[in-house]
C-alpha cells in the first residue's frame, strides 16, 4: 500500500516538474512583456519586473493595429470554416456511404500528408499567382483550406465508430444522406469537431511562411508577419519588451479557443465521443 502511494506521489511530482519546465518560456514571455528594455536584456535574468510597464501592451497593440488582428481572424476562421465544409461530407461518405473506389480514395488522401509543405510552396504560389489571388483573402485562405486530407481522415475515423444500426434506422425512415449527416452524425461529432477546430485554428493562426509569401501587402498582413520585425534583436529600434507584449497579445485568442473547447477536446482525445 505504501509502495503504491509512493509511486503515485512520484508520478505527480514528475508531472508537476515537467509542467513547470514546459511553462518556463511562457512565464518568461509574460514577465518580459512587463519589463523595461534594460530588464529584458539584463544578465542574470530578472524574473519579476521591478515596476510593471503596462504601456508595453499599448505600444504593441498600436504596432500590430486592429486591421492586422482582424486579418488574422478572417484568415484563421476562413480556413477552419472552409475545411469543415469540405471535410465533413467527404469523411461521412467515406465512412458510411458504400461506393466504388472508396478504399482507393482513402489511400490517396494519405499521400499529401507525406509530402513536406515546403516542397509544394513554389507550385502553390505559382497557381495562386496565375489565378490573380496575390494579396487577397482568397489567396490566403483557399490554398490552405484545400489541404484538408488530415481533417477528412480525422472525421472519417470518428464517423466509422458510429453505430451502423443508427444510420440504417434513419435511412429506413426515409432520411436522405444529407439529413443523416446533419441530424445524426454532426450532433454526435462534437468531440471530433472541437478537436479539429482547436488544432486547425491554432495551425492557421500560427502560420508565417504562406501569409508572408502570398500577402506581403500591409493591408493583408497577419499577426505573425507583423510581429517578425519585433524579433530583430540588436538591430531592432523597438524594445524587445514590446515584442514580448505583442507575442502575449497573439497568444490570447488561441488560449481562449483552447479553454472554450477544452471539455470536448479532452473527450475527443480520450475516446470516440459517444455518450
Amino acid at each position: 500500500m505504501r509502495t503504491s502511494r509512493t509511486g503515485i506521489i512520484v508520478r505527480y511530482v514528475a508531472i508537476v516538474l515537467g509542467g513547470l519546465i514546459m511553462a518556463i518560456p511562457l512565464l518568461f514571455m509574460v514577465s518580459g512583456s512587463l519589463k523595461s528594455a534594460a530588464e529584458v536584456k539584463a544578465f542574470p535574468p530578472v524574473l519579476v519586473p521591478e515596476t510593471p510597464i503596462w504601456q508595453n501592451f499599448v505600444d504593441a497593440w498600436n504596432f500590430l493595429t486592429p486591421q492586422v488582428i482582424g486579418n488574422t481572424f478572417i484568415f484563421s476562421l476562413g480556413v477552419v470554416g472552409l475545411q469543415l465544409l469540405l471535410s465533413l461530407p467527404a469523411a461521412f461518405a467515406l465512412a458510411k456511404i458504400p461506393f466504388k473506389w472508396s478504399a482507393a480514395i482513402l489511400a490517396t488522401l494519405v499521400v499529401p500528408m507525406m509530402i513536406p509543405g515546403n516542397l509544394t510552396l513554389i507550385p502553390l504560389f505559382v497557381v495562386t499567382f496565375e489565378l490573380g489571388w496575390l494579396n487577397t483573402y482568397a489567396g490566403l485562405i483557399i490554398p490552405m483550406a484545400a489541404q484538408c486530407a488530415f481533417s477528412i481522415l480525422l472525421f472519417r475515423q470518428f464517423f466509422a465508430t458510429l453505430p451502423s444500426g443508427l444510420i440504417e434506422a434513419a435511412r429506413i425512415d426515409g432520411a436522405s444522406w444529407w439529413r443523416v449527416l446533419r441530424s445524426i452524425a454532426l450532433p454526435l461529432a462534437k468531440p471530433a469537431l472541437a478537436t479539429f477546430c482547436s488544432i486547425s485554428f491554432l495551425t492557421a493562426w500560427n502560420m508565417y511562411i504562406w501569409p508572408q509569401v502570398i500577402a506581403p501587402n500591409p493591408a493583408n498582413r497577419v499577426i505573425n508577419v507583423a510581429l517578425a520585425p519585433l524579433a530583430g534583436g540588436e538591430n531592432s529600434v523597438i524594445s524587445p519588451a514590446i515584442g514580448l507584449a505583442g507575442a502575449v497579445i497573439a497568444m490570447l485568442p488561441v488560449l481562449i479557443v483552447f479553454i472554450v473547447f477544452q471539455k470536448w477536446y479532452l473527450k475527443g482525445i480520450a475516446g470516440t465521443g459517444l455518450e
